[in-house]
């Protein structure tokens, strides 16, 4: 991973255009995933270019055009057939083309540090903050026949592919009784017949998929090899009608140039493959604005905006900001000092007599620092807080041993989960992470969990944060839940969300899931009337279910009780007198102090 000051992720403006910091969050991951690449292709001797954009801007701003927002490379077409062969054994990374993804259209290749949004703190720290997808476009080389007779049947068969991928897209999206369907059906099919025809080819159906048709394309354009050329080129420019050729011994001498705060191979000769793409001129900048939906991940926001409740799409962008680019920002400027101070001497003493060892009293210290980062986030939300199970025991009965082994165990009312949650990803301390499971991939846990977080953490800072201590130590926190009034709906309640937790234990957890399992999500879909989501982790699914159903419970002025639903996963099925729970006093905690239910 490379190397990036704080302030490289500052708001900067080159040539008169203004950068924004997110986009700069971005720059950052993608050029952590030209490392990867880069690493792969020297340690197996492939060879890259920079291209298009990102050559001029290597040449002309030793890094990217300030207005740019992506990387684009290029290399010939049998080394990015290594290359993503490389890639199928890395679990950090993945290529995604037309071979692999099926709505992927003719567009290069790309890899990607995945493809999904992420609110993992982890996942912000290996991606320099930047929640999305991030990637490199690689474009493929390939050669040109000398025989221009070859060259011509090539381009032509190219060109009635487009019109076939083309046509089709146009039928799926248009209505059979337009007046002119039958027109595109009729160029439809003429395109399939000719292909038949004239590349020999038998296509698995009468109406083949546009990524079968785009896989021929991609077949016909490495027809050719290097004994049969003189020139190189990307075939799509030819295609669309550019005389963009380029000698095939132009990548023979490669330097490398800066680019940002890393370097980018280029061909010495990249004056003549500047000109060919942008004229003479090309070191003189035409004109300073954003090309292709700058910037990019806009789009993206606004996706997400739409399936959640926020006042404006401003807002949402803001929320984005604060818990992934500024969070990382945080994070890089992070200081290694203790929030709590205590007598060391008076504390040691008081460890022996409870027989703790030394580093079992300072696992108590660092758990005494996460609980006082969860009461910081509690006073800025205004919620009350109650220590439970274990803890409450611990502290009734002087043995902490309970404590030790299983970290803080507190609750919060279900009335303040959401803003809990929200404050958490916002205004968490960056030496803490927390997982949940509406938040969380693979957490499997009904109860919210905060805990010291030393990921990419030097551990001698670590240890000096958290009083010595060198372990991640958690804080649990556990919802608490009206009891209906009405027995026998509560009883039929706790039934469902018992069996749910129960099933989830024997549900897979990666897509697609097989028919037998999705019979059973549709029986239980039928039973409860909640969606439950098949593209996404099913065991994880069941227990948001079971967290919703038992979370369930319309207020009633005649509800007397409460109950833990978390305490189910774990066999406890406790009710509570509801006034329990509306007084609590603070009590000393080792070296802090602690909220205890019951107490005025």
């Amino acid at each position: 991973m490379l190397d990036f000051d704080v302030s490289y992720f500052e708001e900067e403006t080159r040539l008169g255009f203004t950068i924004p910091s997110f986009m700069k969050h971005a720059w950052a991951a993608q050029l952590n995933v030209l490392n990867r690449i880069d690493k792969i292709c020297r340690d197996n001797n492939i060879p890259y270019y920079a291209n298009w954009g990102t050559l001029l801007g290597t040449v002309r701003h030793q890094g990217y055009i300030p207005w740019d927002d992506d990387i684009d490379i290029c290399m010939l077409r049998a080394d990015i057939n290594r290359l993503a062969e490389l890639i199928e054994a890395c679990d950090d990374i993945e290529m995604i083309s037309i071979f692999n993804t099926p709505n992927h259209g003719p567009n290069a290749n790309r890899v990607v540090t995945s493809t999904a949004f992420s609110m993992d703190r982890d996942v912000y720290k290996d991606s320099c903050g930047f929640p999305f997808s991030a990637g490199v476009d690689i474009f493929v080389l390939d050669y040109v026949p000398r025989d221009k007779a070859l060259e011509e049947e090539m381009v032509e068969a190219l060109q009635v592919c487009a019109t076939a991928a083309h046509e089709r897209l146009w039928l799926e999206e248009n209505n059979p009784f337009d007046n002119d369907y039958t027109a595109h059906v009729h160029e439809y099919r003429a395109a399939i017949e000719w292909l038949s025809k004239n590349c020999g080819v038998t296509f698995s159906e009468e109406n083949p998929s546009e990524q079968e048709i785009l896989i021929l394309a991609q077949e016909i354009m490495g027809l050719y090899s290097e004994t049969d050329a003189d020139y190189i080129t990307e075939m799509h420019t030819l295609v669309n009608g550019s005389s963009y050729y380029i000698p095939k011994d132009v990548f023979d001498n490669i330097i490398r140039l800066p680019f940002e705060n890393t370097s980018m191979p280029v061909p010495i000769a990249y004056n003549e493959m500047l000109t060919l793409k942008y004229g003479s001129s090309y070191m003189t900048p035409m004109n300073i604005q954003a090309g292709h939906d700058y910037p990019f991940y806009n789009r993206l926001i606004k996706t997400m905006y739409n399936d959640r409740k926020y006042n404006s799409l401003e807002e949402y962008t803001e929320y984005l900001m604060d818990i992934s680019a500024r969070y990382y920002v945080n994070f890089l400027k992070k200081k290694a000092e203790p929030v709590l101070d205590y007598d060391r001497e008076a504390y040691n003493n008081l460890i022996s007599g409870m027989h703790i060892s030394k580093e079992e009293g300072k696992k108590l210290v660092a758990e005494c620092e996460v609980l006082e980062e969860f009461k910081r986030i509690c006073n800025s939300i205004d919620i009350s807080y109650y220590a439970i199970g274990d803890t409450l025991r611990a502290i009734e009965s002087g043995d902490y041993f309970a404590v030790i082994s299983d970290g803080v165990n507190v609750s919060v009312k279900r009335e303040n989960v959401n803003d809990l949650l929200m404050a958490l990803s916002k205004e968490l301390d960056p030496w803490f992470n927390y997982s949940a499971i509406y938040y969380s991939d693979d957490y499997e846990d009904l109860r919210i969990r905060i805990w010291t977080d030393g990921y990419k953490c030097d551990m001698e800072e670590f240890a000096k944060r958290f009083h010595g201590c060198t372990e991640e130590v958690p804080l649990y926190i556990s919802v608490i839940d009206k009891v209906s009034p009405d027995k026998e709906q509560d009883e039929v309640r706790m039934t469902l969300v018992k069996n749910l937790i129960a099933t989830s234990k024997s549900m897979p957890t990666t897509p697609p899931y097989s028919a037998d399992i999705l019979g059973v999500v549709a029986e239980w879909k039928k039973i409860i009337q909640v969606e439950i989501n098949t593209e996404m982790n099913l065991r994880q699914e069941f227990l948001r279910v079971a967290d919703y159903i038992g979370g369930n419970v319309t207020e009633d002025s005649t509800v007397d009780t409460v109950r833990i639903t978390a305490d189910l996963q774990r066999g406890d099925d406790t009710v509570y007198p509801r006034d329990y729970f509306e007084k609590a006093k603070e009590v000393p905690f080792f070296i802090t102090a602690i909220s205890v239910p019951g107490l005025e």
